[in-house]
């Protein structure tokens, strides 16, 4: 069991790394690719404005073709959910007043 945890906690500790690393480098690169932009167009703000607006419409598009249609399946799952809640409440309520007298309860 202690051997598990070692390996869990190596395991946790690798991919926080990793998570660090990787976003340490995507930091960096957007950097670089501002500064690039900036010497090209000669402005730092534009390059940094039109570099945002490259990664908002990346942020759409990747929204509209794959994260929407997930959204939506969550929803009509969540909307189930509710429903069969909804539907146990009801039975629970109906044999609560049809058995009450059971229990010494009178609604």
């Amino acid at each position: 069991m202690e051997r598990a945890t070692k390996f869990g906690g190596r395991l946790i500790t690798a991919l926080f790394i990793f998570a660090i690393s990787l976003f340490c480098t995507i930091l960096t690169g957007v950097g670089a690719l501002v500064i690039w932009l900036a010497s090209r167009i000669g402005s730092l703000v534009t390059a940094a404005v039109v570099v945002c607006l490259f990664f908002a419409v990346l942020t759409t598009v990747s929204y509209l073709l794959t994260i929407r249609e997930s959204i939506a399946r969550f929803r009509q799952e969540l909307e189930t959910v509710y429903e069969m809640a909804d539907h146990f409440r009801n039975g629970y309520r109906w044999l609560r007043q049809q058995f009450g007298w059971l229990f010494g309860r009178k609604e």
